[in-house]
């Protein structure tokens, strides 16, 4: 099992090609989304939120498990931290950019029914207060690739003091937050 650090948001941080790849497989996204989002679940579970069976939900665990990210509880899993962090290095070994950049879009794919399902089944049922909190910030803007990196960055800042929270304020839901940051190719 390889070395895991954590952040100070709890989020597990990867750094090498081996953990990257084995997170950027679907159904090893989608368990691990269920621990860091949900805490511990049997391989039952497992099975039942991925679609697949029992043996194969065990198997992915268990590869998950090897690269740190996963870790036995009782006779289910939990995920090592409440999140995932990485980043696309700069420079160094292209396996890690490769792997990085398949875990990336990866993630990207995996979210992309959740505005649908939240639109079709949650906001109907939204009491006014929260339907008018909800919504959707969309700006074209003008960045360098190190700006549109600070932005991110400064995002995550402004977030901390929420990311941070153990257990729910009186009146607080868990509310999921999605954001795509998407450069176009250049010409």
């Amino acid at each position: 099992m390889s070395e895991l650090r954590v952040n100070e948001v709890g989020d597990m941080v990867l750094t090498g090609a081996a953990g990257m790849r084995a997170l950027a497989d679907p159904v090893r996204l989608a368990i691990t989304d269920r621990l860091t989002r949900q805490g511990a679940a049997t391989t039952q579970e497992l099975a039942d939120v991925t679609g697949v069976g029992v043996e194969a939900a065990a198997e992915h665990a268990e590869q998950l498990a090897a690269v740190g990210l996963l870790r036995r509880d009782g006779d289910g899993w939990e995920a090592c931290g409440r999140g995932i962090f990485f980043e696309i290095p700069e420079d160094g070994d292209v396996e890690v950019q490769q792997a990085a950049r398949a875990l990336s879009s990866a993630m990207l794919l995996s979210y992309e029914h959740l505005p649908r399902q939240w639109v079709e089944g949650t906001e109907p049922e939204l009491e006014l207060d929260w339907a008018r909190s909800a919504g959707l910030f969309n700006a074209g803007m003008w960045l360098t690739a190190e700006e549109l990196r600070k932005v991110q960055e400064d995002l995550e800042v402004l977030l901390m003091p929420y990311l941070q929270r153990k257990e729910p304020t009186p009146d607080s839901r868990r509310v999921r937050m999605l954001a795509y940051f998407l450069p176009p190719k250049g010409d």
